[in-house]
């Protein structure tokens, strides 16, 4: 290390030896001789940077941390340059933060287990929903286990400004994203960043710490799988996939969703927004199944129009045949051509008996048993968060005859319904296998004052076959 990085600020900054070193820069240890205080010096060389975009990002990161004040995020100390022309460096300063990163210790074969992963979890959350609060907000866009320093199973994030170690797209327009390949999830390669964002990294990174396996291992329908096998809780499982799923509208909105779903986890309980964006999941799905139905029903319906038509056509082709050949003193070529017609034309007709006899109601099968379903309430519960936050969820509560007694259910609703009086009493077909009411399954009915699709433990429009 040359002397004029071991002394730096007039003398204020005394480095004692490199922490790091990137493609742009070093950062180092370093004593404050104001405060006797550790901290740690992040050097930028400018002759080093692929772009001027490196030193923006450089600015923005000391721009941040001057206005964060978290334990867990470390401090913002000082910034500044010295020398000039080419030989120019920039500096950030931050306190110190001892400790290992999250990178080295998966490395050297630490495992987590669900306590330990859960505690973990929440721990980094924390940090994340601040930042998130912040006005303006604040993304941090490249977390991953290089990017968290763990002291005493405590993490502290680090990199804010993700200037090292980065991939730079640059999009037209001048646009650059910014991130690490393997914890960015597909609306970041777009260029747009949330608070989910982080969330997806924060899945990603999870899921690394309990399968080690490299996050070019865990996307997408791979990821799916590898949290279907761990052998966890179905509730951990469950809260993986919602931070991890690629898809942004299938993934949590905020920390604040995450905290709640991660206090309700931890002691047992059902996981509020992860059964929410489940319901909505479904609810899509079943209307994207109904939209599919609708279109190739469209074309179906033409397409067998059509063959009516030929068929009519066909027909009498094959009667005018008949009736040629019998009045020719019985041309037996040209009476077996009608006969082949008139079987050609009973084709289609026959094709459409099958359509309609596939999508007509199907009784259970002889192991079901039925019952009658009747609605008795709809409850409202109010519940809180790990913030005290206060939220309302609506239950329909109902129930049906079984041959051991009568089973009750529920279903979890986001709103309660408009005239939900009118809803005690109603009953609806219920299907079960014998000795399994809890696999139920419900014949068509509708609700007053509810929107079908605002929930799904039904199908008002599909012809549903319980076995």
């Amino acid at each position: 290390m040359e002397e004029s990085e071991r002394v730096l600020r007039d003398g204020r900054y005394i480095c004692s030896r490199i922490l790091g070193e990137g493609a742009m820069g070093r950062t180092y240890l370093a004593t404050d001789q104001s405060s006797g205080a550790e901290v740690a010096v992040k050097a930028l060389y400018p002759s080093r940077l692929a772009t001027i975009k490196d030193l923006e990002l450089f600015e923005r990161e000391a721009a941040i941390l001057k206005r964060l004040d978290h334990p867990q995020i470390p401090a913002y100390i000082d910034a500044f340059h010295e020398g000039q022309g080419e030989s120019v460096c920039y500096f950030l300063v931050q306190t110190y933060v001892e400790g290992e990163t999250l990178r080295a210790m998966l490395d050297r074969g630490h495992r987590f287990d669900e306590a330990s992963l859960l505690a973990f979890a929440r721990k980094l959350l924390e940090p994340l929903e601040y930042i998130h609060n912040c006005t303006p907000q604040v993304i941090h866009r490249d977390i991953k286990p290089a990017n968290i320093i763990v002291q005493d199973n405590v993490p502290t994030l680090v990199d804010f400004g993700a200037v090292r170690e980065v991939v730079r797209l640059t999009m037209g327009g001048g646009s650059t994203i910014i991130g690490t390949f393997g914890y960015m999830p597909p609306e970041q390669l777009m260029g747009r960043a949330l608070a989910a964002t982080d969330l997806y990294a924060v899945g990603i990174t999870l899921l690394e710490c309990l399968t080690r396996r490299r996050p070019t291992d865990l996307h997408g329908e791979d990821a799916r799988r590898m949290i279907e096998a761990l052998n966890t809780s179905d509730n951990l499982k469950r809260f993986l996939q919602r931070l991890s799923t690629p898809a942004l509208k299938d993934r949590y909105e905020s920390c604040a969703q995450a905290l709640a779903d991660l206090e309700r986890l931890t002691q047992g309980q059902a996981l509020v927004h992860a059964q929410s964006i489940e319901q909505t999941i479904a609810v899509r799905e079943k209307e994207e199944a109904r939209e599919l139905a609708r279109a190739t029903g469209a074309n179906i319906s033409i397409g067998f129009v059509g063959l009516a038509l030929l068929a009519i056509v066909m027909g009498a082709l094959a009667l005018f045949l008949m009736i040629q050949a019998l009045a020719n003193t019985f041309d037996s070529l040209m009476f077996a051509v009608g006969v082949i017609s008139l079987f050609g034309a009973a084709i289609p007709f026959v094709q459409m008996v099958q359509r309609y006899a596939h999508d007509a109601w199907a009784a259970p099968g002889p192991q079901w048993l039925k019952s009658r379903g009747v609605f008795r309430c709809v409850t409202e519960r109010r519940e809180l968060d790990p913030h005290g936050r206060e939220y309302s969820w609506w239950y329909l509560e109902f129930d049906f005859r079984t041959a051991s007694g009568t089973f009750k259910a529920e279903f979890q609703v986001p709103a309660s319904p408009e005239g939900d009086h009118m809803i005690e009493g109603l009953s609806f077909d219920v299907y079960y296998p014998a000795g399994k009411p809890e696999q139920f399954e419900a014949q068509d009915f509708t609700l007053p004052g509810f929107d079908a699709n605002t929930f799904c433990p039904f199908d008002n429009t599909v012809k549903h076959t319980p076995a």
